[in-house]
């Protein structure tokens, strides 16, 4: 008989969450209580934990076999393996068992990665097994920006390229999967630039050590982040239930978000302060269990990093990173705010009903009615990363470039398997990877018409990770309503825009970020005949049905499946609205989310008709409702980049009180002077900001309201000093290769002169061509400039393109040429903040002095225009700022 290992503590606590969460469904099926009786006392304990704590969507829509899988294979770690046994209960549970990283789909994967990876790691210590399983990572999946949805660890090893939080997910997944504990760490936005990112902690011999996922280095505690996260305003880890033998913090001590609560681990990486707030109604009296939201203006929004709940005397307390946050505090009705200066303070007050308090002077140069706000980030600090060994360097070098040409190979192997010589067919095989068999699979059949258009009308990534099952049954519930979407609500188009509105609208199983789900018939079925006809009539009564009918959950930030809610009643506004858009579509109703402001909407025969998130008395209202509103930007030489230069937010109801949600305008266009928007009547917040290069930002907001005739509203930016873009950043004496191939550090290529760098795309990009043409001109009307510019080319190896060459004829004056690997240009990006994907890269530098670095005193990243006049005008200024 085996030895049990779960303790007698974790069975009380796994069957209590267990009758809770039945106690919550209100007797309602879950199909994993079928399995219970035929389980050992340690599986049992285990399944009832999930049951009890996983989303809903992770007990209603997975399998039990799937959920089985996980408890089966954690306790296989835990008897076989010594590091796993040896662990404490709480983290074996929380960062080895523990199914969910994420907001992934969950599914039976973690038995076969680590058959990939025992055989490599046998004989290992603990250590050298984190860092061989980072190299098997990189060796399947490297960086690309892609959607919001999160992709499955094998999504993302079927598909090659992930973002860092589907990298994060994989390693995570890799390293539980062979029983060391790990967890996704994530800042949830920067202070000192547009962006977030997620890393791995590692627990080996029973410390936490960090490093980049799918970037493997032959040292832990090492990672191009670690001077970005010393500026890091929070930075947190996910647990998904509150059980602890001591060793885990559970205390939601950066609160929480969806299903999860939030361990603070900010102190680990960056100097913090501790956040006391108080919020008083306007009378004076405290504001119990009202909305905290601490800010970060990111992406010229304000996004939340954390959020609180006020005590019975109106206050909470969060540490933070030492820098800016709006403060924002709301109950239903009212909501107040003001911005904190951590570095300076460890006290705010919000007053509901009061306006936002700037904390600062105002700038005379905005008209009245904007609000300056001056929000700094905290200071640049400095590497905490462990150092290598010329010889280690050189050996992950080589280990990098290997992987790299393991991914590569392997996604070229897909690809020449899956050839067929059609152009269309082959270009979706081609981005399925790994997932190509399933999609041939699917085509191979020729009994319904559609199956090469409902693979057009998915997403890159849902090629690569959706089932044969969801594709079929997708396909086979389209058939049953096509004569009907035909010959009804698209019956009246064209025949192009009919054929674009049943793929994009009907046929199309991706409403937003939710998980794709076999359910298209079942939901069909489900809704029956009678009530098909009666919301065919009229979608507002599907709308109104799923606000009455469907109680909302707290919990259940993975979308549960339409299906799911539809029986289970359970499922909260972003459910909804999903639902509403797939039950509409399976009925043959064409609907999507509107792409402004992710509303509902179904296709009336002429136009989209929006579904409001009201009360059921109120259930829609045409477009034709919507109000016509002009934005311009007089006096700007650009165009306003939207999320980066400006955004519009509009004031909502939402679950946590009154506050201002964003609208999303990326895609619409900029037209001339100006844009054209339509929007809902309300109250609205515009925000413009300056990042300036030291991530502090000059901001500035302005509320209006639109009417129902419409609005005019005039963007308006504050003007920075030149003083205001220096900072000083110690850079480090990285590597570049002289003109005669000698290895030369930075320090000895910079020498005793100011001097500006620039690193140029070898391949001769067109923004590499504009800097070369700029400076042609800077020079020939400065000839007896002081700063010296100091011309690289990247990447190294890459011979210099012709238009490079020609560039460099028509400067007023000869230059040497030096050379740039590519990991010296990121990591120069990454220490001086900008962005390291763009090139080229200019960076203005201060030469060493009295034993110090070489510093950065100004960078850019890309192509703006002037940039080359602005950096060599800004190294001529004797002062800098810190």
């Amino acid at each position: 008989m085996l030895t049990p290992l779960i303790s007698p503590a974790l069975h009380e606590y796994a069957h209590r969450c267990h009758q809770d969460r039945i106690t919550a469904l209100d007797g309602r099926t879950i199909p994993a209580d079928a399995m219970l009786p035929d389980l050992d006392a340690d599986q049992r304990a285990l399944m009832e934990l999930m049951i009890g704590t996983l989303p809903l969507t992770d007990i209603l829509d997975r399998s039990p076999e799937t959920l089985r899988g996980y408890a089966d294979h954690a306790l296989m770690l835990r008897r076989t393996r010594p590091w796993t046994a040896a662990l404490p209960e709480d983290v074996f549970i929380h960062y080895v068992f523990w199914p969910r990283i994420n907001n992934e789909r969950l599914e039976p994967c973690r038995p076969a990665i680590a058959g990939e990876l025992d055989a490599r790691i046998a004989g290992l210590d603990m250590e050298r097994a984190v860092v061989e399983t980072n190299y098997w990572c990189a060796e399947h999946v490297t960086y690309a920006p892609t959607d919001g949805r999160t992709l499955s660890p094998m999504g993302a090893l079927n598909r090659g390229i992930g973002r860092c939080g589907e990298e994060s997910t994989l390693l995570v997944t890799a390293l539980r999967a062979i029983g060391v504990p790990a967890r996704q760490v994530y800042t949830p936005r920067w202070a000192h630039c547009d962006d977030n990112h997620a890393w791995v902690e590692a627990m080996v011999d029973g410390v936490w050590r960090f490093m980049g996922a799918c970037e493997p280095e032959e040292q832990l505690d090492r990672g191009w982040f670690d001077r970005a996260s010393a500026r890091a305003m929070l930075v947190h880890a996910r647990v998904f239930c509150d059980y602890s033998t001591g060793t885990v913090d559970v205390g939601a001590s950066a609160g929480e978000q969806d299903d999860a609560l939030l361990e603070n681990l900010t102190d680990a990486y960056a100097p913090v302060t501790r956040l006391s707030v108080t919020v008083t109604h306007p009378d004076g009296t405290p504001a119990a269990d009202a909305a905290i939201s601490f800010e970060l203006l990111n992406m010229a929004e304000f996004t939340p990093i954390a959020r609180l709940r006020t005590d019975a005397q109106g206050r909470a307390e969060l540490q933070v990173g030492r820098g800016s946050l709006l403060v924002h505090a709301s109950t239903a009705d009212l909501f107040g705010q003001t911005l904190v200066d951590t570095a300076a303070t460890d006290q705010a007050t919000v007053v509901l009903g009061a306006p936002l308090h700037p904390g600062q002077d105002p700038d005379p140069r905005l008209p009245e009615d904007w609000t300056a706000l001056t929000l700094h980030a905290p200071a640049a600090g400095e590497s905490r990363s462990a150092a290598l060994s010329d010889e280690e360097r050189a050996t992950g070098t080589q280990r990098a470039l290997q992987a790299e040409a393991m991914r590569v190979a392997r996604l070229d192997g897909f690809a020449a398997q899956s050839a067929r010589g059609h152009a269309a067919v082959d270009a979706l095989l081609r981005h399925a990877g790994g997932n190509w068999p399933t999609l041939a699979r699917f085509l191979d059949q020729d009994d319904y018409p559609d199956r090469l258009t409902l693979l057009q009308a998915l997403a890159d990534k849902d090629l690569c990770d959706t089932g044969y099952d969801v594709l079929e049954d997708t396909l086979q519930a389209a058939a049953r309503i096509r004569d009907y979407a035909m010959s009804g609500p698209l019956a009246r188009l064209d025949g192009e825009r009919a054929a674009g509105l049943w793929r994009d609208c009907v046929l199309n199983p991706r409403v937003l970020n939710e998980e794709l789900t076999a359910d298209h018939r079942l939901l069909q079925d489900l809704v029956g005949a009678d009530l098909t006809a009666r919301f065919r009539r009229d979608p507002a009564q599907l709308w109104a049905r799923l606000n009455n009918g469907v109680r909302d959950v707290d919990d259940d930030a993975p979308c549960a499946s339409a299906s799911a809610l539809w029986i289970s009643g359970l499922g909260d506004a972003a459910h909804r609205r999903i639902a509403f858009v797939a039950i509409c579509r399976v009925l043959g109703i064409p609907a999507r989310l509107d792409p402004e402001g992710f509303r509902p909407q179904y296709f009336d025969g002429s136009r989209f008709v929006t579904v409001q998130s009201g009360a059921a008395t109120d259930v829609q209202a045409p477009v034709a409702a919507m109000a016509p509103c002009t934005i311009t930007a007089e006096g700007r030489e650009d165009v306003p980049r939207y999320q980066v230069d400006w955004s519009l937010g509009q004031l909502q109801r939402t679950p946590r009180g009154m506050d201002y949600v964003s609208l999303d305008l990326s895609e619409l266009p900029w037209d001339g002077d100006g844009m054209r928007v339509m929007l809902e009547p309300g109250d609205y917040r515009a925000i413009t900001t300056v990042r300036l290069p030291n991530g502090n930002q000059m901001a500035a907001v302005h509320g209006f309201t639109v009417t129902p005739d419409g609005c005019a509203l005039r963007l308006r930016w504050r003007t920075p000093d030149e003083s205001d873009l220096l900072e000083r950043l110690p850079l480090e004496n990285l590597p570049f290769t002289a003109p005669d191939g000698t290895a030369t550090p930075l320090d000895a290529m910079v020498g005793d002169r100011r001097a500006v760098l620039f690193i140029l795309d070898a391949n001769g990009s067109e923004p590499s061509i504009h800097v070369l043409d700029e400076l042609r001109e800077f020079l020939t009307e400065h000839a007896d400039t002081e700063v010296e510019p100091i011309l690289a080319l990247s990447p190294a190896q890459t011979p210099a393109s012709d238009p490079i060459m020609r560039m460099m004829d028509r400067l007023p004056r000869p230059f040497e040429l030096w050379r740039c690997d590519e990991a010296t240009a990121s990591r120069l990006a990454r220490i001086t903040f900008v962005d390291p994907d763009k090139m080229p890269l200019i960076i203005a530098v201060h030469p060493a002095a009295d034993g110090g670095p070489t510093t950065g005193v100004y960078a850019c990243s890309g192509y703006n225009v002037g940039s080359v006049a602005l950096a060599m005008r800004l190294n001529r200024l004797t002062g800098s700022r810190s």
